[in-house]
């Protein structure tokens, strides 16, 4: 009967499908396996803030969200949009070369900064939509 030990498995596949609250879900199989497998609750929970405490930088995006959000309702687009279309003697060329040398300079510190798709594309399109409006206007 070494099968039972895989209830958590179960009650995360039933939990899914069920679309219930993913951590509850998750915490309810870990202890429902730890006490299959003869644990104590001291030593599940044990094993649980263990696990949480090697693993924390997954919930850094519960840091991170709200912070974004702020920036969002303040207006960072607007200021990033208002201050790349001030920009005269910006070419995409120009644009791509200095983001070759941001990347250049962070990777240099071992930093990792998201590729073209992520930054540069977004703010290139921003750029030259309204040069594309210029151009249809004359």
């Amino acid at each position: 009967m070494e099968v039972i030990k895989l209830i958590g498995v179960l009650i995360v596949i039933v939990g899914f499908i069920l679309k219930l609250d993913t951590l509850a879900v998750v915490v309810v199989a870990g202890l429902a396996t730890g006490l299959v497998a003869g644990m104590s609750p001291m030593q599940i929970l044990d094993t649980l803030g263990t696990a949480f405490i090697t693993n924390r930088t997954a919930t850094l995006f519960i840091l991170t969200l709200p912070v974004i959000g702020l920036c969002e309702r303040n207006g960072l687009k607007d200021k990033a949009v208002d201050f790349i279309t001030s920009l005269k003697n910006a070419t995409t060329g120009r644009l791509i070369a200095i983001w070759q040398i941001i990347r250049t300079i962070a990777s240099a510190f071992s930093l990792r900064i998201g590729g073209h798709p992520q930054f540069i594309r977004p703010l290139i399109n921003q750029w030259r939509r309204p040069l594309l409006w210029c151009n249809m206007a004359n």
